[in-house]
């Protein structure tokens, strides 16, 4: 009986048994082979190389250098991994834990221990593979800014995907460790930059060890962009600037290039990039200096005096003077209970357009805004590219304030005063313009009336229009002219506010401004063209509470066109 017991025990046995195998080969079969396969093959994605910025001569200002990660497979790593790995990155075991149980893109795909580790590490982790299963070294590209804080507000830097990006994006180009551009040229042209991932499929034995590459996709390398900056150039202005709060520009006349875009912080963006730099980073954002802050397109001032050519030239368009008509300061002129100041406290005389400009006398100015209308002067700031939101290939480009009538109407429920058109007739009240916006109304005046739209990237505009094709602003050529003119007398005479800038290789015309900023000390402009002749460059220099534009802002002007004027000499570039 017992015999008989034993055996129906065995047979039951076997037959769970082969119930079970039936269970796991046939019903279950393909589940587990799945989940075989991919214990024994693994997908490793291949990074595509992102493009590099470089000027016009060829100057890498962003690039890649090669970067040595550790990662680490976590389904192939024993538990005394973790604490040898702590002893050899000087980090505690509970943040290596943290880092191998992040979220990944699939199973068994690496998790990123250290970034950009030395080759001391390197070296001791091949030396101890053997005893750190699961762990190797990945070698790849870590993007790389060599001149550091030069130009760094128009390239940018970029930054790690974030988790909501990461859902919404293309997963064929982006892994859940991405980079995107975050800022400058590296966020608007991320797409060119960034180029199409590869893949390799590889074969593991039991342990996770390399058997053989099974397929492979190639990454496709992002393109490279080339700017229309000069490095040289735009090295010395950054150097002239630092340690103020300014910036300096400098436009090629011919191809409507920059060729220089300083301001004053500046920032390196290989804080953004460089692993272990969160502290620095968080600085960065914090400073109360603004270094993150691009006061060449970003920020908006008052103009002042330099505003004074585009009241001139509203004044001449509407026909309410000629460049002879003469106006007599007395040292200023008064409006109701309220007198208006010219900055000279005696007077200058009587005097025609030309001298006012020259002298930039305020109590002509005045005369014209009385004669003005706040919409005349609106009118023709907004022709002049004032206002508006510049095609500039940056980020956060500010489009200043053009007030008029219903501006002010619809901001304050309040109705324009005839005290505040005096005061926007000298660049003051509630105007604000960017340096980059006082920079083209220079080029337009310079060319005569030709629209210009700066741009800093060379390769990646197509059919671009023929200068002779290039529509004009709705102002006489004439009266640009007369303006040309004027700006000549504010360098060259003996009694123009410009005349500190002058160089003696050639003539230059400009405009000096100096505008009020109470409490502090007043904002120093100063933008033109140069030489008068056959213009090559439009300038602006601008300093944040730099006191006289004919100082100040002239002195950088100086200095900005002799460098200009020295590496203009050089050979060109093919």
């Amino acid at each position: 009986m017992r015999f008989i017991i034993f055996r129906w025990m065995i047979y039951g046995g076997l037959a769970l048994l082969g119930l079970s195998l039936f269970r796991t080969q046939v019903l279950q079969g393909a589940e587990y082979r799945r989940l075989g396969e991919q214990n024994r093959i693994r997908l490793i994605p291949l990074e595509a190389a992102r493009g590099k910025v470089l000027d016009a001569r060829g100057h890498a200002l962003a690039t890649n250098r090669i970067s040595y990660n550790l990662i680490a497979t976590p389904e192939d790593v024993t538990p005394e991994v973790f604490t040898r790995l702590s002893k050899i990155l000087k980090i505690p075991e509970k943040e290596i834990r943290r880092r191998m149980s992040a979220p990944r893109e699939y199973p068994f795909a690496p998790a990123m221990i250290q970034p950009d580790i030395s080759r001391a590490i390197v070296f001791i982790v091949e030396e101890l593979k053997p005893e750190l299963p699961g762990v190797s070294v990945q070698v790849s590209g870590l993007r790389f800014y060599p001149y550091h804080t030069a130009a760094s507000h128009l390239i940018g830097y970029i930054g790690k995907i974030n988790p909501r990006e990461y859902e919404n994006l293309d997963r064929e180009r982006f892994g859940m460790n991405s980079l995107l551009g975050r800022a400058g040229i590296e966020k608007i042209y991320d797409n060119a930059l960034r180029g199409w991932r590869g893949g390799r499929q590889i074969e593991v034995d039991a342990k996770g060890n390399f058997v053989r590459v099974l397929s492979e996709r190639r990454p496709e390398p992002g393109e490279d962009l080339v700017l229309t900056l000069d490095l040289e150039l735009q090295e010395k202005i950054d150097a002239m600037i630092q340690g103020r709060h300014a910036s300096v520009a400098v436009l090629d006349l011919q191809t409507e290039g920059i060729i220089a875009l300083a301001s004053s912080p500046a920032y390196d963006p290989n804080v953004f990039v460089s692993p272990g730099k969160s502290q620095e980073r968080v600085a960065l954002l914090q400073d109360k200096e603004a270094p993150m802050l691009d006061r060449g397109t970003g920020s908006a001032y008052p103009p002042g005096s330099v505003f004074k050519l585009v009241t001139a030239l509203a004044a001449l368009e509407t026909g309410k003077i000629t460049p002879n008509t003469r106006f007599k300061c007395t040292g200023g002129v008064r409006l109701g209970k309220r007198r208006f100041h010219c900055w000279l406290k005696e007077g200058h005389g009587s005097l025609n357009l030309y001298e006012a400009i020259e002298r930039s006398c305020n109590t002509y100015f005045y005369q014209l805004g009385q004669r003005l209308s706040p919409d005349d002067i609106a009118h023709y700031a907004r022709e002049l590219g004032l206002g508006d939101v510049m095609k500039l290939e940056v980020t956060d480009m500010t489009p200043g304030l053009v007030p008029d009538r219903a501006w002010k109407r619809q901001r304050y429920r309040e109705p324009w005063y005839a005290g505040e058109t005096l005061s926007f007739a000298i660049g003051q009240s509630y105007l604000l313009t960017s340096p980059i916006q006082i920079l083209r109304l220079s080029a337009i005046i310079a060319n005569e009336g030709q629209r210009v739209e700066p741009r800093l990237v060379l390769n990646a505009l197509k059919d671009e229009p023929k200068a002779d094709g290039r529509p004009r602003v709705a102002i006489r050529e004439e009266n640009l002219k007369i303006i040309k003119k004027a700006m000549l007398n504010v360098v060259e005479s003996d009694m123009g506010t410009g005349q500190f800038a002058r160089v003696d290789f050639d003539k230059m015309a400009a405009k000096t401004g100096t505008a009020q900023a109470p409490p502090n000390q007043a904002h120093s402009w100063m933008t033109g063209f140069f030489p008068y002749d056959n213009p090559k460059i439009a300038f602006v220099a601008f300093v944040e509470h730099g006191g006289p534009g004919g100082i100040t802002a002239a002195k950088l002007v100086t200095d900005t066109v002799k460098i200009w004027h020295e590496l203009d000499a050089r050979p060109r570039v093919a």
